[in-house]
């Protein structure tokens, strides 16, 4: 979606924008695509055997989801050519390309052939790294799509022989993902807008930030690694040392996610800044590469202050020259949660750790489906939480409007319904109960809601 207005109820339309172009060696092929993407679209939390139509279709599906075409890959691909291109023509100043790796786990299902290792290794499944592209605005961040995704499986057994340091670099590794991700996006435009990747903890690799910037690209992620610097008054310093020694400039309000039992609660950190030049490290393959100009932000607050001491120490290539820019980059890793929020949706909203195919080149062809459909869960959930007192009608079609208004027998015009009490009441049609406790409407309540939704308007339209 590149506007702000509501855009699903065509769902045939949109799953021909979405698998329409895919090259999968025959077109027959991609006129199946797009059919089954459709059908998981519609119910995205059922299985295959729900949401195909007949025995054919789902003899269909599963035919093409073990296609040697029919790859993860080029599922996606598509998908991904039309996210650069919306965000490079969007006329923003800045884009956000967050990434983050989760794990898709399949231990219990013993029949499925070609897994990997993950967890603590003796659990087996896929490994998933997505980038969402992301563009931050004033009143919330605006989720264009998904700009990359790499699929892979852990091999049986980790390496446990003797190499020498040479061969420890030159093997490829699991991080190697970070820069693999920015390379496949390819280079940021020349001018007119900056990308921006941003990690948490993982991404704190100095061969992803400099090949990233080789490509144009800007960096953002939180600092792990204790690396030598060189401070703005060129002093060699060590950068968690150096950070931590750094006055305050300012401060700044952000909201904490509920996590371990704990409800999400507003809190004040701490912000201050300075320039450094990022080294590399002394020893392995990036150890002869130059240093890296870059800014450090820390946020930070003591345990006495907010229950728990809280401390992010961000990294970026973009000039922090001041405060409001300090703040800025703060608010900017803020969205970072969205793409733990894909992951969230992927799984539980999608349930695509349920599906029984029995093969991982299989299940990673059903991820280039549903990794696209999350996608549209999650915009419809965004869409759910924000407009607040603004007028349904501006933003959704008059009889979608008009359908939950009778359904909940609401007094009063179309234009005074706003958009939170229209999606409270979407929520509603799909088993919400809306107790002062239950916080938001989650995924499933909201897809279920908008699915019948759809079907009222039809039967209304049918009726009128």
């Amino acid at each position: 979606m590149s506007d702000s207005k509501i855009d699903f109820n065509d769902i045939e339309q949109w799953a021909a924008e979405q698998w329409g172009r895919t090259c999968l060696g025959d077109k027959r092929r991609t006129r199946r695509a797009v059919k089954l993407g459709e059908a998981l679209a519609s119910q995205p939390g059922e299985g295959l055997p729900t949401q195909t139509q007949s025995w054919g279709d789902l003899k269909a599906a599963y035919k093409l989801l073990h296609e040697t075409d029919v790859t993860h890959a080029a599922l996606i691909r598509p998908h991904c050519e039309q996210v650069r291109e919306r965000a490079v023509a969007s006329g923003a100043k800045v884009v956000l390309q967050i990434q983050d790796t989760t794990e898709l786990d399949y231990t219990n299902h013993p029949r499925t052939v070609g897994l990997g290792r993950i967890g603590d290794d003796h659990g087996r499944g896929l490994l998933v790294h997505s980038c969402l592209t992301v563009i931050p605005t004033t009143a919330t961040p605006q989720i264009m799509g998904v700009a990359a995704q790499q699929v892979w499986t852990r091999p049986e057994r980790a390496f446990t022989g003797h190499e020498t340091r040479a061969e420890r670099d030159a093997r490829a590794k699991e991080s190697d993902v970070w820069a693999t991700v920015v390379e496949e996006i390819g280079s940021a435009p020349l001018e007119g807008v900056k990308f921006v990747s941003v990690g948490d903890r993982a991404s704190d690799i100095f061969s992803y930030v400099r090949k990233a910037r080789a490509n144009g690209w800007h960096v953002l992620l939180r600092v792990t690694q204790n690396r030598v610097v060189t401070s703005a008054d060129g002093m060699r310093d060590k950068l968690l040392d150096y950070a931590r020694r750094l006055r305050e400039a300012t401060t700044k309000e952000i909201e904490l996610r509920g996590r371990d039992g704990k409800p999400k609660r507003r809190v004040t950190l701490k912000v201050s800044f300075g320039a450094v030049l990022l080294h590399a490290p002394q020893i392995g393959s990036e150890r002869k590469q130059a240093a890296i100009q870059g800014w450090v932000v820390r946020c930070w607050s003591e345990a006495e202050e907010t229950g728990e001491a809280i401390e992010w120490v961000l990294f970026t290539t973009i000039e922090v020259a001041d405060a409001a820019q300090a703040l800025e980059v703060v608010e900017w890793y803020s969205h970072r949660w969205l793409i733990e929020e894909y992951h969230k949706c992927l799984k539980s909203g999608c349930r695509i750790e349920a599906s029984q195919l029995q093969s991982a080149e299989a299940l990673a062809s059903l991820l280039g489906f549903k990794s696209i459909v999350a996608l549209r869960m999650l915009q419809l959930r965004e869409k759910s939480r924000t407009g607040g007192a603004a007028k349904a009608t501006e933003e959704v079609p008059r009889e979608f409007v008009e359908v939950v208004r009778r359904k909940f027998g609401w007094a009063g015009t179309l234009e005074q319904i706003t958009l939170r009490e229209f999606w409270r009441g979407v929520a509603r049609l799909g088993g919400f109960i809306g107790r002062r406790s239950d916080g938001e409407p989650g995924w499933q309540t909201l897809w279920r809601g908008w699915q019948r939704l759809q079907d009222l308007a039809w039967s209304l339209q049918m009726k009128t």
